[in-house]
């Protein structure tokens, strides 16, 4: 921490006693106060203590909910694509099933119209993996950020004892 130079005392103030010789205050007495200052300090650091790690763990609890909701979309967007996939072919074999002989033309069209659609449809999925992939990439980048902006934010402000880090934060 910086001080200004009003607040630095001067040789001549470090060599004068605490307590004049002939004060009224005693000696108990100046320690009784500097004791319930000390306390004082003591209570101010716990709760900047703990209400920092009550942002931290609530920060922690977000960022574990939204991980939650993001696996369960995509487990959920999986299995719908799996079963479209699913049924497509089911409706494809089964249209294969149904002529013993060779195929008509339209029949012929109609599979090769099948093949373009599933096709389509499966660079349709990849391109929708490669975009969650991408967001996912993004969300752990942003994810770092933050943690660096709020460590930053935490040590500036003098939140954090320079034997620990934002991560090392909890609740009591």
């Amino acid at each position: 921490m910086r001080r200004s130079e009003k607040k630095w005392m001067e040789y001549n103030e470090l060599t004068t006693p605490f307590l004049t010789p002939d004060s009224d205050e005693s000696v108990t007495s100046v320690a009784i106060e500097l004791r319930d200052r000390m306390v004082k300090v003591e209570q101010q650091v716990l709760a900047q203590y703990t209400a920092t790690a009550a942002y931290a763990t609530l920060a922690q609890q977000g960022v574990d909910n939204a991980r939650a909701e993001a696996r369960s979309d995509l487990d959920r967007v999986q299995s719908t694509v799996l079963g479209l996939l699913d049924k497509l072919r089911a409706e494809q074999l089964n249209g294969f099933e149904g002529e013993p002989g060779h195929p008509s033309a339209a029949a012929t069209s109609l599979n090769l119209d099948a093949d373009a659609r599933l096709t389509a449809l499966e660079d349709r999925i990849a391109d929708a993996l490669d975009a969650l992939e991408r967001t996912a990439i993004e969300n752990a980048a942003l994810r770092q950020q933050v943690d660096a902006l709020l460590a930053q934010q935490m040590q500036s402000q003098g939140w954090l004892a320079s034997s620990g880090s934002a991560t090392d934060l909890s609740l009591l």
